[in-house]
């Protein structure tokens, strides 16, 4: 669903700080990206996807699914083609290690790895 023209246009907001090498951001709603992210090569983020209820007709040419926002949070870290699916939010300082597909809510100051992504550590302070 694309937003009416009584709503605001996509928001894609990059904070300060923000390091990213070859990544690909979709938004039709919303997508922030706090502080000092970073954000590895090959690396996929958005707040939709195609609709793939009907048969008879191509995945691509379906409408998209309703947009749910994605927050990246502050010094977050995304490793090599890591996949942020819609309505994510990672948790400030969180670690997502490489090829993970991350389709849940991440915890701050985890580590997640996998397809679907899972916390399989805490990082402790100092």
């Amino acid at each position: 669903m694309v937003p009416s023209r009584d709503e605001p246009g996509p928001v894609i907001e990059l904070h300060d700080r923000v390091r990213m090498r070859g990544a690909s951001i979709s938004a039709v709603r919303s997508v922030i990206i706090e502080e000092a992210v970073g954000i590895a090569a090959g690396v996929y983020i958005s707040d939709h996807s195609h609709g793939f209820d009907r048969s008879d007709m191509p995945i691509r040419d379906q409408p998209l699914t309703e947009p749910r926002p994605v927050r990246i949070g502050r010094g977050a870290w995304l490793g090599q083609n890591v996949v942020v699916m819609p309505g994510v939010t990672i948790g400030e300082q969180a670690v997502i290690g490489a090829n993970a597909v991350v389709t849940r809510d991440i915890p701050p100051r985890t580590v997640a790895v996998g397809a679907p992504a899972r916390v399989v550590r805490e990082l402790v302070s100092g």
